[in-house]
């Protein structure tokens, strides 16, 4: 479906097709009618379905109409804050609404001033909403919607009691939409609580989308680190995340390639300060660097889309953190392809379930325009 199909105002129209998006994906095409009418949505979707432009097209027209005042959108860490916010920007361009951040590991004195300013739409990590709010630089009572994205991923975090104080002091009269890849018991909780009329939009099913070709390579322990660096060789000029369990292990690993020979390598784990953060992110979406070693604070929310090649060095502690960590290639029609390293002699996982694939699956190309 093309956007014009969906009767969007001609200044939404002339947004999207700036910010390059031609045809609706799936969840856009459910949910921005929906949401331009004022409906509470609760929406299963996995990442890189293209769920940022469909709530950020739903609420622009809405703003733009005067039928919302302001919105937020609450989002689990920095990263995806910060790219939801670029992402909002682009797309509500014409429009010319103002969309403003905020989140932890940035100093709150610079944001406190931000806030004097006029914006349309406040995304928000938990912590630092309810910081503001604790400093009487932020009144819940000027939004009347809210987005709930990365839901699941919140709630793992132990947010849970935050996003229901959040949810408390709003209006009570307010538009809710909730993303989430899974819908589980704490999911149930908040729908049932807060929004007992949203309808269930269901986009696909919990599996791999049809453009990632994976691969399984049983290794010896000893003879993984060897393996990896045949891989890296292998598929050298291609923009690679390779995922490990923990924090030591991704520096360590980080490490080892650099003493190899691999010049472009950055690392992302959750001790690492907020603008270094930031730094490696951008120089590996801007190609600074070609391989990227993380633990699974990458496995959801970032919006890199032309990710070639995933490697587990460690396998997923569990189903659904593997389908979030193979989920950062093969995005929005694009080939993607993953290598699941599995060791029989090695420490396994602690969760409940080994994730690498026993069966390769060869999956038909299948593409979008539109995000």
């Amino acid at each position: 479906m093309k956007f014009v199909e969906l009767k969007l105002s001609e200044k939404s129209l002339r947004s999207i097709k700036n910010y390059g998006y031609e045809e609706t994906t799936e969840v856009q095409k459910r949910t921005i009618p929906k949401i331009m009418e004022g409906r509470d949505l609760i929406v299963r979707s996995q990442t890189g379905t293209g769920k940022t432009a469909a709530f950020s097209i739903g609420l622009m027209e809405r703003i733009a109409a005067g039928k919302l005042c302001k919105a937020i959108v609450l989002v689990p860490t920095r990263e995806l804050a910060v790219q939801v916010t670029k992402e909002m920007n682009g797309l509500c361009q014409v429009h010319q609404l103002r969309i403003y951040a905020v989140y932890g590991g940035t100093p709150i004195t610079k944001q406190m001033r931000e806030l004097k300013k006029h914006y349309d739409v406040l995304v928000a990590t938990p912590g630092r909403l309810l910081d503001l709010v604790r400093r009487d630089k932020m009144d819940m009572s000027q939004f009347n919607a809210i987005v709930l994205d990365e839901a699941d991923h919140m709630l793992d975090m132990g947010f849970q009691n935050d996003v229901l104080s959040i949810l408390d002091m709003m209006p009570a009269e307010r538009q809710s939409l909730l993303f989430s890849a899974t819908i589980d018991e704490g999911i149930k909780k908040i729908s049932l609580r807060y929004m007992p009329d949203a309808e269930l939009i269901t986009i696909g099913e919990m599996a791999p989308v049809s453009t990632v070709h994976e691969q399984k390579i049983e290794v010896q322990f000893s003879e993984r680190f060897s393996k990896l660096r045949d891989i890296l060789n292998l598929h050298n000029g291609m923009k690679i995340l390779v995922f490990a369990r923990t924090k030591r292990g991704v520096m360590g690993l980080k490490r080892r390639l650099e003493k190899s020979g691999f010049n472009e390598v950055g690392m992302l784990q959750g001790d690492m300060p907020q603008p270094r953060r930031l730094k490696v992110l951008n120089q590996y979406r801007e190609g600074g660097l070609s391989i990227l070693v993380a633990t699974n604070v990458a496995a959801r929310g970032l919006h890199i889309d032309d990710v070639n090649l995933i490697v587990n060095y460690d396998e997923a502690e569990d189903k659904e953190t593997h389908l979030h960590r193979i989920g950062r290639t093969g995005r929005m029609g694009r080939e993607g392809k993953v290598i699941n390293l599995l060791c029989a002699d090695g420490p396994k996982p602690q969760g409940r379930h080994r994730c690498g694939p026993r069966n390769v699956h060869s999956r038909q190309h299948n593409r979008h325009s539109g995000r």
